[in-house]
């Protein structure tokens, strides 16, 4: 994506990702002090490169709002935070994982036998849920890839 790659440079879309996440119009020394730079003029340079792309709109008291939430291979959007996905779909296998165990409960209580299958089942579901929440939580070198 063009617009992604406009964000290439980390401080700037440390900017882009501040804004966001405020919602209101702000200037570049919240900004500075909000993703802890030590130069409004770093950040002003930053904020003009993503006013030039399009990405933010700057009104007539020099502050800044995002003009436009872009997306982002492998994240998604949760309301104002950037989330990858795989975080998401382990949330997913571990509602499955829950699930299962809830039926596992029920047939052990009831004293019916438990077939491999359903525990082969139970164990690639557990296996899926934490392989995807380290892989989203796994720190990124550099964001966006």
């Amino acid at each position: 994506m063009q617009d992604e790659a406009e964000l290439n440079n980390n401080t700037t879309f440390q900017i882009y990702l501040y804004l966001v996440k405020v919602d209101e119009p702000t200037g570049p020394r919240d900004i500075m002090r909000g993703i802890n730079q030590s130069s409004p003029s770093v950040v002003h340079r930053h904020l003009q490169k993503l006013a030039d792309s399009g990405l933010v709109d700057k009104d007539a008291y020099g502050r800044y709002t995002v003009k436009k939430k872009i997306r982002f291979k492998g994240y998604m959007w949760f309301r104002k935070r950037l989330v990858p996905r795989s975080i998401l779909f382990s949330l997913g296998f571990a509602g499955l994982f829950v699930f299962l165990l809830l039926v596992w409960a029920l047939h052990l209580s009831a004293g019916s036998p438990i077939e491999e299958s359903f525990v082969v089942l139970s164990v690639v579901t557990a296996v899926a849920a934490v392989f995807l929440l380290v892989e989203g939580l796994r720190p990124r070198k550099k964001m966006p890839q």
